[in-house]
């Protein structure tokens, strides 16, 4: 009796489960077609440009999938919901069910178990699955399509880069803001004799060349003694060559990437804007949930007159209204303007505030 009161009949729970479910992945597949398509004529020019093989762009597109799905999910989840509901409000179905004292609650609490059961898939399909493959779609749209060898060499504390004429060590690189930082050069003469090291604080790019602050060059030979320190060395490199060292969020399980913010605090560099992506990496699953939750909730209110097409209009409205504010609230965070904790949830807990609302009115 208890289950009962909890949740309908199993019958009636698996019925309205699999009818969401439906056109959950339905909506799922059309969001990621679309992606791909708006991502490879975006990409199209370089493509083109570099002469790319088909073989490395369907490769590409195959490894920058996973990525896609996990940013297409809360969105799909939100027009599924929608679409669902509608379409048992068009034959009355919640009408029936709300004419056998099952509660808008209780539908909606069978529909959120699906949602939940999306939300934790997607949340370990972005650590699990989507950290190597995007790294691979990185990879190669620089080295095999824009044919930039790369030349690094990861280690615990940074990374070494093999230039034209130097080695590198660079403690981080910021390729938002096209910054080095704590850059080492070793340079090198034709037999590969160290001539002299210098240490940058930090390495901008800025008018398509390298400016270099706080520089402390050190003579090996005898020869080099004499060059000025803020001329010598020249990095023949551009921001391109550094592109596949710095690593981006999507290519870090959540605990390696706290891992990396750690190291990068103990460097005594600014990690906010990595702080919100780390926030980002657990709300976004979460938005699979609640996005469900609004669209049952508000679909719930308006059962009996809520038309297909209606429907998806609204979907389309929520959705653009919630993504438009996560990118407002992240670029916020990213500034340092808000913290990162609600930069990264701010929109959810909205979206979960209004979802709730909608379903207390719904009866």
């Amino acid at each position: 009796m208890i289950v009962t009161t909890f949740f309908p009949l199993p019958t009636i729970s698996a019925y309205l489960c699999r009818e969401f479910l439906r056109f959950f992945f339905l909506c799922l597949l059309l969001f990621l077609i679309l992606a791909l398509v708006i991502d490879f004529f975006d990409r199209l020019d370089d493509f083109i440009k570099y002469a790319a093989p088909a073989s490395a762009v369907l490769r590409y597109l195959l490894f920058k999938t996973p990525f896609f799905i996990t940013q297409a999910a809360p969105a799909a989840a939100l027009v599924a919901s929608f679409l669902s509901l509608a379409l048992f409000s068009k034959h009355r179905e919640i009408l029936a069910l709300k004419a056998c004292g099952i509660s808008s609650w209780q539908i909606a609490r069978s529909l959120l178990v699906a949602a939940g059961v999306l939300s934790a898939a997607v949340w370990a399909w972005g650590e699990v699955l989507v950290p190597y493959t995007f790294h691979q779609s990185r990879y190669i749209n620089t080295v095999e399509i824009k044919k930039k060898p790369f030349r690094g060499l990861f280690n615990d504390r940074g990374f070494w880069y093999h230039g034209k004429n130097a080695f590198y060590h660079i403690d981080h690189f910021d390729s938002h803001r096209n910054i080095l930082f704590g850059l080492t050069v070793y340079t090198l003469d034709e037999n590969f004799r160290v001539l002299s090291l210098t240490e940058i604080a930090q390495a901008r790019w800025q008018d398509g060349q390298w400016h270099f602050d706080n520089v402390k060059t050190n003579a090996i030979t005898s020869e080099y003694e004499n060059l000025p320190p803020l001329i010598h060395p020249r990095l023949e490199e551009t921001p391109e060559d550094f592109a596949l060292v710095d690593m981006e969020a999507e290519e870090f399980s959540t605990r390696q990437f706290r891992e990396y913010i750690a190291d990068l605090q103990r460097k005594g560099l600014d990690t906010t804007k990595y702080q919100v992506d780390l926030h980002l990496k657990r709300a976004v699953p979460i938005a699979t949930l609640v996005m469900s939750l609004l669209g049952i909730a508000f679909a719930s209110s308006k059962a009996g007159q809520l038309a297909v097409s209606t429907a998806l209009g609204l979907a389309l409205v929520a959705g653009f209204g919630y993504w438009i504010l996560l990118a407002l609230t992240v670029s916020l965070g990213h500034s340092g303007i808000l913290s990162p904790f609600p930069a990264a949830w701010l929109a959810n807990g909205v979206a979960l505030l209004l979802g709730i609302f909608f379903l207390l009115g719904s009866d």
